[in-house]
């Protein structure tokens, strides 16, 4: 049937652009203990909120077992037209999902760990081009949605480092992934540092917990927090960060593509920069990885590279900015 075809074009190329789905595999979320700041606030998070939708239903938990998993079940039970906006915002989780098999350790209490759902009205009667078009455009935006919550509450140096990452200084402050779920819906996994201090956090992937050949060490992931940023000697509110970002990620949405490619362009950090491409992960010697620089991005999603050999357009490579086994 069309509609078939169409649910596995949709598949094909969200997957290629970093966009996970119910095909591809989740990994760990590691949590470390630390001191624990005062529990999420409902109430101040809604007092922030400017939004019709997005994040005016929240479920709360001091500890789950994982954010997205747990707005991905809200998302079946209430379906997408009552679910769209949704907030699982979580202190601590004990089986995350992250990219590419990786875990990534927080403190207790100190971060943003939230998942949201998004299928907006709109979406129910769209074409699965359109589908397809604004998830790729909900891909890009949520981390554009992080860049101008940072600089709503100070910090100018906050960029997008495609496709899913927000770094700052050069160092990774917070990341995220979209979870399509082949039907008109997504759910999107955010982890924002707030108040941890930045540290050097070792990442392993499954492959190198298995020791298969060909991987590198652990690379080693450089973190900054929002509170180190601001220089601040007070713990930094979370709820109004999460409100920020609730807000601008709705307002984005709202965008045209060729607006919201706009913004997205004054927000990336990689435009005119020399990179690594990665073509299987940044850990494994790939003899097709190649150093080039970034031109553009394009209204699908992918990043134009020009290198030795030409120009070439990304899709579900990896990016570095700093040599290879510290890099993210």
């Amino acid at each position: 049937p069309r509609m078939a075809v169409g649910r596995r074009i949709l598949f094909l190329v969200l997957a290629q652009l970093g966009v996970a789905t119910a095909r591809t595999s989740r990994g760990a979320l590691r949590m470390a203990a630390s001191a624990a700041s005062p529990c999420f606030d409902r109430v101040a998070l809604a007092a922030c909120l400017r939004t019709r939708t997005t994040g005016r239903r929240v479920e709360y938990f001091e500890e789950t077992d994982s954010t997205m998993l747990r707005a991905s079940a809200l998302l079946a039970e209430l379906g997408g037209r009552e679910a769209h906006g949704a907030l699982v915002v979580a202190d601590w989780q004990t089986d995350g999902v992250g990219r590419r098999g990786r875990n990534w350790e927080s403190g207790r209490g100190q971060n943003l760990l939230f998942s949201m759902v998004w299928s907006p009205p709109a979406l129910s009667e769209a074409s699965p081009v359109d589908v397809l078009a604004h998830m790729v455009q909900l891909n890009l935006a949520v981390s554009v949605a992080v860049v101008r919550a940072c600089e709503l509450v100070g910090i100018t140096s906050a960029k997008v480092k495609w496709p899913n990452d927000v770094w700052a200084l050069d160092r990774k402050l917070a990341g995220s992934l979209v979870d399509f779920n082949g039907e008109r819906a997504a759910v999107v996994g955010i982890g924002i540092n707030v108040n941890e201090q930045s540290a050097d956090v070792v990442v392993v992937t499954d492959d190198e917990r298995r020791g298969e050949a060909g991987t590198w060490p652990a690379t080693v992931v450089q973190r900054v927090g929002v509170r180190e940023l601001l220089g601040s000697a007070e713990p930094v509110a979370r709820e109004p960060l999460l409100a920020h970002v609730c807000n601008s990620l709705e307002n984005l949405m709202d965008l045209s593509p060729e607006s919201f490619l706009d913004q997205y362009r004054r927000a990336d950090m990689l435009i005119g920069r020399s990179v690594r491409v990665h073509h299987a992960r940044r850990e494994v010697n790939d003899p097709r990885d190649y150093d080039g620089t970034v031109v553009d991005i394009t209204k699908q999603g992918f990043l134009r590279v020009r290198h030795a050999g030409g120009d070439a357009t990304l899709s579900g490579e990896e990016i570095s900015i700093t040599p290879r086994l510290g890099s993210w």
